[in-house]
């Protein structure tokens, strides 16, 4: 099945046409600036497509705080943000024009169904992916469809406790100050360090101090979620050792709690590093599109 698929970042968007496993193929890259500057190029690029050869349906998975409830009047459209202008973009309505099935979620989301069903996690049952970069974000997937209530889980916002070594306790989340986010996200890291984890080196006391905080994280989640695995992706995980950092610091604060993650070889098969590391988003969008295509097919 041909489908088109978007991904909707904080600095650019992707989009391809093709069928999932081979979306990764050939794609277009546009900078996230306005909606006034970047939709109308995303647009251009899909009626070229859709006029070489037509696609069946659309999947975007994009930032948040997005409605991703079909049943809602808001499904599609982007909440309160930080992005200017990019509040209330609908897109539903935007890609109207195709005359195909719409499909949206979070681009964590999508991530994590990409992983479930092509990547890392595939033959799980229950997989949390969580990005960490200009924002933290997670997404659950459970038995190949993605799980959510009322709202998108709001992993980057979760407390966490503020390492006593910490030399920013206040963080800089704008909303909740030292949440997950405002403590171990890129810009606050930069904040923290005025650099990235990769300049400052393995050795670096900033390099522990966020693998506490993301196994603080991993800690919460396995106790709540009970997962099969949680694949930790984003700008940040590209840190050289930064996941060996984080199974350790999880395997010391379980504490034999859970005899099951006692071995090094139980950790690496819970905390895994995603297959698609780039392009995941991307690839879950597609396979959201072809989902949504079948199921309304299905009900003709």
């Amino acid at each position: 099945m041909r489908v088109a698929a978007i991904e909707g970042g904080g600095t650019k968007f992707f989009a391809a046409v093709g069928s999932p496993a081979s979306i990764t193929e050939q794609y277009t890259r546009i900078a996230t600036t306005t909606p006034d500057e970047t939709l109308p190029q995303l647009l251009d690029y899909l009626r070229a497509e859709h006029k070489k050869n037509a696609f069946s349906a659309i999947g975007i998975g994009s930032f948040g705080p997005l409605g991703i409830d079909p049943n809602n009047n808001t499904y599609g459209v982007i909440g309160p943000t930080t992005k200017p202008h990019w509040e209330n973009v609908n897109f539903t309505e935007e890609f109207a024009e195709f005359q195909v099935p719409v499909a949206v979620t979070t681009d964590v989301n999508a991530a994590a169904l990409a992983e479930s069903i092509l990547g890392s996690a595939r033959g799980c049952e229950r997989v949390i992916y969580v990005t960490i970069g200009t924002g933290i974000g997670g997404g659950i997937v459970i038995n190949n469809q993605i799980e959510q209530g009322q709202f998108h889980p709001e992993i980057g916002h979760m407390r966490i406790t503020v390492n006593p070594n910490d030399p920013m306790p206040n963080g800089s989340c704008s909303f909740h100050g030292n949440c997950l986010e405002g403590l171990a996200s890129g810009p606050a890291i930069e904040q923290r360090w005025g650099s990235n984890l990769s300049t400052l080196g393995e050795n670096h006391s900033g390099q522990k101090l966020q693998a506490n905080y993301l196994a603080q994280m991993c800690m919460n989640l396995l106790l709540t979620i009970t997962p099969d695995t949680i694949i930790l992706g984003g700008g940040v995980m590209q840190t050289p050792s930064l996941l060996a950092k984080v199974r350790l610091e999880l395997r010391t604060m379980i504490n034999h709690y859970l005899p099951r993650f006692e071995s090094e070889a139980a950790i690496k098969q819970l905390i895994r590093a995603p297959a698609y590391p780039f392009s995941s988003g991307l690839v879950g969008a597609a396979l959201l599109a072809q989902g949504f295509h079948q199921k309304q097919y299905s009900k003709e």
